[in-house]
């Protein structure tokens, strides 16, 4: 399994939007799946988590991403290339947060 550096190693959140239309016939819940995404490498996530919004989901990717950084500041490298991709249930992309990037 692949770890993740803590000092040196950060992410940029890239944002996607709804339109109010859209954003009014979500369901009060949605499932979100963290994926890790490096070029033709993809390690998915099977189970996924229930979240209020997209907002929520972004803020328990950046908590695990910060918790691993925790975990092993070494190995940053390692995840130079690598993007955490959060989808919904149909495999819509909501953001991604690229690992090798600087965290905000």
């Amino acid at each position: 399994m692949l770890e993740i550096g803590a000092d040196s190693m950060a992410a940029k959140v890239h944002r996607n939007t709804i339109s109010e239309s859209a954003r009014e016939t979500l369901p009060l819940t949605m499932r979100c799946y963290f994926n890790l995404v490096n070029g033709s490498e993809k390690i998915t996530d099977q189970d996924g988590i229930e979240v209020r919004d997209i907002e929520q989901a972004r803020i328990q990717a950046l908590k695990a991403i910060d918790e691993l950084r925790d975990e092993d500041d070494s190995a940053s490298n390692e995840w130079a290339n690598w993007s955490l991709e959060v989808t919904d249930a149909f495999g819509n992309i909501l953001f991604t947060i690229n690992l090798g990037g600087v965290l905000h």
